[in-house]
């Protein structure tokens, strides 16, 4: 049996994402089982109430902002298994929360969700890790990610370019190049990015092509993630300020000196 979840290496992780292992806490807010945001009445809902609680101006903010929640509280973690851990860390949707705390727990918490899991399971890459890793990313992004960002650009509505790269945004972190990894780990990180935004087919994120790819750019022969976005998340329109990669920047700044 794999002690991966036993771990200090995954104690940490989750208490850097500030994940939840177990049933939601009581005395929430708001409690909503990812598995419910694939259907549009009940996400339509969330959003909606989400829209309110976090002060953005309509539902297609609250959607976008919600998205990059996910990839930040879900996303992340899970390839950080994957590539960083050489794990696979499984959980049924419907035992996935995002849950908002009636009161916070430290000082300047968010009013955004946090993910609550119930019911993990971990297991090791086999010794075919490409077959392994294809298959995780296609039960991550193509069964789980894509119909629920169909359904945040429905009833925002909103692009799932903006969507997707809201996601990559909340990824990008992990494989940007770094000078603790050993040899091994380094290459490792690079192939799985190279895999992710280059050479991954469509199908494994539910789309016609890999949507991250527009998103990298060459970097001595290896994909990094742009410095700047190529679309805007809407941030700047809940907020006094724009996010540190908005595209908007850069326009507003060569609208002034015209």
């Amino acid at each position: 049996m794999d002690n991966y979840l036993s771990s200090v290496t995954w104690k940490q992780m989750a208490e850097e994402y500030r994940l939840w292992v177990g049933e939601p806490p009581e005395g929430n807010v708001r409690t909503i089982a990812l598995s419910q945001l694939h259907e549009e009445a009940a996400c339509r809902e969330y959003v909606s109430w989400l829209k309110g609680y976090i002060g953005a101006p309509d539902m297609q903010v609250a959607a976008s902002m919600l998205a990059k929640r996910i990839g930040y509280l879900w996303i992340a973690p899970m390839l950080t298994a994957m590539t960083l851990h050489n794990r696979e860390v499984s959980i049924p949707l419907e035992n996935c929360f995002l849950y908002h705390p009636a009161s916070p727990a430290f000082k300047g918490d968010t009013r955004f969700p946090f993910l609550a899991l119930n019911g993990l399971r971990a297991t090791a890459a086999p010794e075919d890790r490409e077959a392994w890793r294809e298959e995780i990313v296609e039960e991550i992004f193509a069964v789980r990610l894509a119909p629920l960002l169909h359904t945040l650009a429905a009833i925002g509505p909103v692009s799932m370019a903006v969507l997707w790269e809201n996601i990559m945004v909340r990824i990008a972190p992990l494989y940007s190049p770094g000078t603790g990894e050993l040899g091994q780990e380094r290459q490792r990180i690079q192939a799985d990015f190279a895999f992710l935004t280059r050479i991954a087919p469509g199908q494994l994120f539910g789309a016609r092509r890999n949507p991250f790819t527009r998103f990298t750019e060459n970097n001595d022969l290896a994909p990094v993630a742009k410095k700047k976005r190529i679309t805007c998340c809407f941030y700047y329109r809940m907020s006094a300020e724009y996010c540190g990669k908005c595209p908007k920047i850069d326009n507003e700044n060569e609208s002034q000196l015209k």
